[in-house]
């Protein structure tokens, strides 16, 4: 898989993470969709990355976010983790 393929299912995971848990609507949810516009906080970033990490099988190690993340910021999370194992 290229790296923007890796990433863009990386993200839609994500993203059908927060419609499922939040019933958020899709359509709100882009790559530049901060959190905290959602109204969700820093614990429920690390619920998502609890989903991803069961979704894909990967451990996270590296947890370096900015103070008020974008989906975005989650999405190179993931795979900067995905990348190093």
């Amino acid at each position: 898989m290229t790296d923007d393929t890796e990433r863009a299912r990386i993200e839609s995971m994500v993203i059908d993470f927060l419609v499922e848990r939040f019933e958020l609507p899709r359509e709100r949810l882009t790559a530049g969709t901060g959190l905290r516009d959602l109204g969700l906080d820093s614990m429920i970033m690390l619920d998502v990355l609890l989903d991803v990490e069961d979704r894909l099988g990967v451990k996270m190690r590296d947890l370096a976010m900015p103070p008020n993340p974008k989906i975005s910021d989650i999405t190179a999370l993931v795979a900067r983790n995905l990348a190093a194992r």
